[in-house]
């Protein structure tokens, strides 16, 4: 399904119908809305209808007999059952890859209603781009923009209230950088040139629960287990019982597939993110021993890896066996 903003496009000046003021419009959003910047370089949101066009913004690749650019309704194309929540770039037009408008979309592959408000990033100054609610199992196109006007933005700042059944949880923040489509896109969940950054994984352990039992353990002793009658136990040369363990790859590559679209800091939160999952599930599921992989290089994950263990009490931090890992692993003994 396409619709158009008819005989807008971003750069055109226009005057409000009811209102004294003229603008020129910056970006065409969802829902019939444009973003207008008015005088002292201030944007507003503003409907369309509401407008009207007094000069049509004309550049040496714009022919003056140019068709409004249309905004193509992919919904159906989004696989809107994968249980997460994503940010997504594609080309507006099918036939434009590498030129043209390139369209925004929030997409919600879970059984939660969201409610969402987004921020553009231009060098210093953020600017509302869309806000709303979003059903479950649903997308919606939150900014098509020109590419030459891209060069503005710098990233994007997504805020989310997740509600629905029984569960609570916390609110969801995040800056993710100004996505292009991606011509090696082969996430088959999306559409062809898709860029896309995962918001929240619900495939994941949810963030809210292990933050609540990290505060509840970190604040007990942990109770001596006793062996089990008439079963032996294996010991390490501690004496340490090795009932459970698990090793643990922090390389992001290992993490997420989308990991191409992710600032440095990005990655380094997601990979802390993980240890502290970790850490939880093996402490509620009375784990002997757990190895965190983090790579030797200059040893800024290591760091962090070993500042996020701090929080623990009752646990047993060394290096990993040099012959296996290299140096480049951190053991957890409980």
């Amino acid at each position: 399904m396409l619709f158009y903003f008819e005989k807008m496009k971003v750069g055109d000046k226009v005057s409000f119908i009811n209102e004294k003021m003229n603008g020129i419009i910056k970006a065409i959003k969802a829902d019939g809305l444009v973003a207008v910047e008015i005088e002292d370089d201030f944007i507003i949101d503003a409907l369309a209808k509401d407008l009207v066009v007094t000069e049509v913004f004309m550049n040496e690749k714009t022919a003056a007999t140019e068709e409004p650019v249309p905004v193509t309704s992919l919904s159906k194309e989004f696989n809107l059952s994968t249980n997460e929540i994503c940010f997504v770039a594609i080309p507006a037009e099918k036939h434009k890859t590498l030129t043209g408008y390139i369209g925004y979309y929030l997409v919600n592959g879970t059984d939660y209603e969201l409610l969402y408000l987004i921020h553009s990033k231009h060098e210093t100054e953020w600017n509302k781009i869309a806000s709303g609610t979003l059903g479950p199992h649903n997308a919606v196109n939150v900014l098509t923009i020109n590419r030459p006007d891209l060069t503005d933005i710098t990233s994007f700042h997504i805020q989310l209230l997740i509600s629905g059944g029984n569960i609570i949880h916390h609110p969801v923040q995040k800056e993710i950088s100004a996505l292009l489509p991606d011509l090696a896109n082969s996430n088959k969940n999306f559409p062809d040139f898709a860029a896309v950054a995962s918001l929240v994984n619900f495939n994941q352990a949810d963030d809210a629960e292990l933050e609540q039992l990290r505060i509840k353990y970190q604040s007990e002793k942990k109770p001596v287990v006793s062996a089990p009658k008439g079963k032996t136990q294996k010991l390490n040369d501690t004496g340490a019982i090795l009932l459970n363990s698990k090793e643990v790859d922090l390389h992001i590559e290992k993490l997420t597939k989308e990991h191409r679209t992710m600032t440095n800091a990005e990655m380094l939160e997601l990979q802390k993110s993980v240890v502290r999952k970790e850490m939880d599930y093996a402490i509620v599921n009375h784990f002997k021993k757990i190895v965190f992989i983090h790579g030797k290089g200059e040893g800024v994950l290591k760091n962090e890896v070993l500042k996020e263990l701090a929080h623990y009490s009752n646990i047993k931090v060394q290096e990993a066996d040099y012959a296996r890992y290299g140096g480049g692993a951190t053991e957890v003994l409980f």
